[in-house]
């Protein structure tokens, strides 16, 4: 059981992909603004298992490549793109210069990513951020090679 503001489960909601209309059997009590929320409850906003992250519709294509599969791991670790960070963009830029340029500039994504860190008070360590840069970089050359596979095949 937690006791917080409305306004957490909200967010909660939004960034795990859930309607607030669908989760509110998890809220036990409302006092005002402040709820107390039993998040052991099936029906709390709790990360699916697949740690797939959804959508926001709002969401704008940024396309395929390096800067996305970024994203997604840092979403797995409940680091998501906010309205007033720059990660929509540079996830963006990294798919559009592509995965020679990302395996060339690995420092300045981390410098990226210690930037934003600093912003979000979270704790940052150079060597874990280029082991996740390189993760998604490789993610990425191994969905292409899949891609120009799956196009080779259906040409034949």
């Amino acid at each position: 059981m937690i006791r917080t503001h409305k306004k957490y489960l909200e967010e909660r909601c939004l960034e795990r992909g859930y309607k607030l209309d669908d989760v509110m059997d998890c809220v036990v009590r409302k006092e005002g603004e402040i709820w107390t929320i039993d998040t052991s409850h099936v029906s709390y906003p709790s990360l699916k298992l697949d740690l797939e992250p959804k959508i926001n519709k709002k969401t704008p294509n940024i396309g395929e490549g390096a800067g996305t599969e970024l994203k997604k791991i840092l979403s797995q670790f409940g680091i998501h793109s906010k309205a007033n960070c720059s990660c929509m963009q540079r996830a963006k830029a990294m798919n559009d210069a592509g995965l020679s340029w990302c395996r060339e500039n690995v420092n300045i994504i981390c410098d990226w990513l210690k930037e934003e860190s600093t912003k979000r008070n979270l704790p940052f360590f150079p060597y874990v951020a280029k082991k996740i840069i390189k993760l998604a970089i490789y993610r990425a050359e191994k969905k292409n090679k899949k891609i120009l596979l799956d196009q080779a095949q259906k040409r034949k």
